[in-house]
């Protein structure tokens, strides 16, 4: 989630320095720093991280869990099919923040009100993790990631139980809805994570899992609090500062997903009227080879991949990979009359259940699927195989 630098450096400096400077003052400060999202994909959903400083030691660092190395042999692959080890690294502070300057991303410090005890423990945790055995972790999106991580070790070494309240009491709303809050001005990239995400996007998370994404986890612990040993009840957090702010206004295209695949369905009867069969052609190999190209991706992500949320994705009732032989085939052969006829069912089985499957759907897989069923519909047709 974060901009993604493994700097060899950093390493060799901390790694010499630390163990020379591990009791906190009792000027020291703990808090929690949750940047915003930026331009790039992988840093879409923005960033957590923890910060450590105290003017006595002369330590100002950032414990980061979002980073990974660009050199991991077969990257992509082991990106794609989940195996891709990420790892807690340091940084200072100071480094830090120039990178989100000059990327013009916003910053919110979040001060943890512990007590001394409670700060030296959760920075000797954050020290035993990085220790080279143990800063690697395997990813998983919803679930151990650089957000959670901090909500863990948090929880893990304060002396008091963190009690987390819901941020929207009255509203319960899926890993899957959750998303929206950062890519409601981004639809083709939410239209197409929606595709790839699957049955368990729709689960309702605990306040606590909720902490996936950073904008969640300042919520929570926001309105976090726990009980001191003579039964009080203490806030979570001491003091929240806006570290840097850049505004950012919402971003419109008219060209949606949604209005996108309804012109193209238009597009496809127009064409029935007014094109050549080569242009048709053409038109149906494009529609049937993109579809199935997302067939077999749905389908690794499914199947083959480790990932734990893109798993049971119904979307594959309308990205069957069968398209990709559609693209080619004689549509003539008993072959292809058979697996149009399948296709047609499993479109039928999406529509008619697109509100009753239990997991959530983009609307623009609507028209999407009437276009699919629409051109497999008029090939039999022609072929009269199927009466109108």
């Amino acid at each position: 989630m974060s901009r993604i630098i493994y700097i060899s450096a950093f390493l060799l400096f901390f790694t010499a320095t630390l163990g020379a400077q591990k009791v906190l003052s009792a000027d020291s400060k703990i808090s929690v720093l949750t940047c915003s999202d930026g331009e790039e994909l992988y840093s879409a959903f923005g960033h957590s991280a923890i910060r450590v400083s105290d003017a006595t030691n002369n330590i100002d660092w950032v414990f980061n869990y979002g980073t990974f190395d660009f050199n991991t042999p077969w990257f992509y692959l082991k990106f794609a099919n989940g195996n891709l080890d990420y790892l807690l690294s340091i940084s200072e502070y100071k480094h830090f923040l120039a990178q989100y300057f000059r990327d013009n991303r916003s910053v919110t410090e979040q001060v943890l009100n512990l007590n001394l005890n409670d700060r030296q423990r959760l920075f000797d945790a954050l020290l035993i993790n990085y220790k080279p055995e143990n800063r690697n972790y395997r990813y998983d999106f919803f679930y151990d990631n650089c957000a959670t991580r901090i909500t863990d070790i948090v929880s893990d070494n304060v002396k008091s139980v963190i009690v987390f309240s819901p941020i929207e009491p009255n509203k319960r709303i899926s890993f899957r809805s959750m998303l929206h809050h950062y890519l409601y001005s981004s639809p083709w990239t939410e239209m197409g994570l929606a595709m790839i995400l699957g049955l368990p996007a729709d689960k309702i998370p605990t306040v606590r899992e909720s902490t996936f994404l950073p904008y969640f986890l300042m919520q929570a612990f926001d309105q976090a609090t726990y009980t001191t040993s003579d039964g009080q009840s203490m806030p979570l957090i001491k003091e929240k500062v806006a570290i840097l702010d850049f505004p950012k206004g919402l971003i419109s295209s008219i060209w949606s997903p949604v209005l996108f695949f309804w012109l193209l369905l238009i597009l496809s009867f127009v064409l029935v009227f007014f094109a050549n069969i080569n242009i048709i052609r053409l038109f149906d190999g494009l529609l049937f080879l993109s579809t199935g190209i997302v067939g077999v991706f749905i389908s690794f992500l499914w199947f083959v991949s480790n990932h734990s949320v893109t798993g049971n994705n119904w979307n594959l009732l309308w990205a069957m990979p069968t398209f990709l032989f559609l693209a080619f085939a004689n549509h003539k052969s008993k072959v292809s009359v058979i697996i149009m006829f399948f296709n047609l069912f499993c479109l039928g089985v999406f529509l008619i259940g697109w509100k009753l499957i239990p997991q959530a759907f983009p609307l623009a897989t609507i028209p999407m699927a009437l276009l699919l069923g629409s051109r497999m519909i008029l090939l039999l047709y022609r072929q009269r195989k199927i009466g109108i």
